[in-house]
């Protein structure tokens, strides 16, 4: 089965755009720029996985989460506020 992906969310916040894209496998993918340097990181714990990649400032960047809990956690690696982090999650359609 190949793999499609939905936005499920996009807007502005922190002052960047952020985009948030779910797979039919249940993946969540965030694509923003971003703001900070970043060194990126990955963990898996069981099912659970999250991956951000290394980026510096000005640098468009993509996240992967394999659910809504670890995607909390990307977004804040990302460097989003916890007010934007829980925006983000809440408006997830």
């Amino acid at each position: 089965m190949s793999v499609s992906w939905k936005t499920v969310y996009e807007g502005d916040h922190d002052g960047r755009s952020v985009k948030v894209e779910e797979s039919n496998d249940g993946t969540f993918k965030v694509l923003t720029t971003q703001n900070f340097y970043e060194d990126g990181g990955a963990y898996q714990d069981g099912k659970t996985f999250v991956h951000v990649s290394p980026s510096s400032v000005g640098e468009q960047v993509e996240s992967e989460a394999t659910s809504k809990a670890s995607l909390e956690e990307a977004l804040r690696k990302l460097h989003f506020s916890a007010d934007s982090v829980s925006t983000i999650v809440a408006g997830l359609h």
